[in-house]
């Protein structure tokens, strides 16, 4: 197994949805990748390969005690995000990877929050007919950052 070098600057859409007992939030990104041309699957290239990737991503909150949203807050968290390929080097691997992930999010703080969970990664194989499934235990540490001038 060799490591691709990838360059993915991107760009994106996100609109949230507030509600008293809902916190919704979607997003859209394009990304143009970059990634290293690759020999014999075992050796790096001079160069590199184009193509653009979208994703979707649906992200749902719901607080499960008085706290809500506020410092002490518990909250069941559920995410799907679908990664979709595309460009003239894509032929067959147009889907690229689906990440569901279900789990709790409790807020330390005003701007910090702990979200623990489980993740389940489906993605499709380099070699374009087949697929994995990976499980995988997460653990995100959220900070938000208000750097609007006061």
């Amino acid at each position: 197994n060799i490591s691709q070098p990838e360059h993915r600057p991107w760009q994106q859409i996100q609109w949230h949805g507030h509600y008293p007992n809902i916190r919704m939030m979607h997003w859209v990104r394009l990304e143009e990748r970059f990634r290293r041309k690759i020999l014999n699957n075992d050796e790096l290239a001079d160069g590199y390969n184009y193509n653009s990737r979208i994703r979707y991503n649906f992200f749902l909150q719901i607080p499960l005690n008085k706290k809500k949203f506020t410092p002490g807050g518990f909250s069941f968290v559920v995410n799907d995000e679908v990664h979709l390929n595309f460009g003239d080097e894509i032929v067959y691997n147009t889907f690229d990877q689906n990440r569901f992930f279900a789990g709790f999010q409790y807020q330390l703080a005003k701007t910090t929050a702990v979200q623990f969970g489980y993740m389940n990664q489906f993605i499709q194989t380099a070699a374009g007919n087949a697929y994995r499934s990976n499980h995988v235990a997460r653990v995100f540490l959220l900070q938000n950052l208000d750097l609007r001038k006061k």
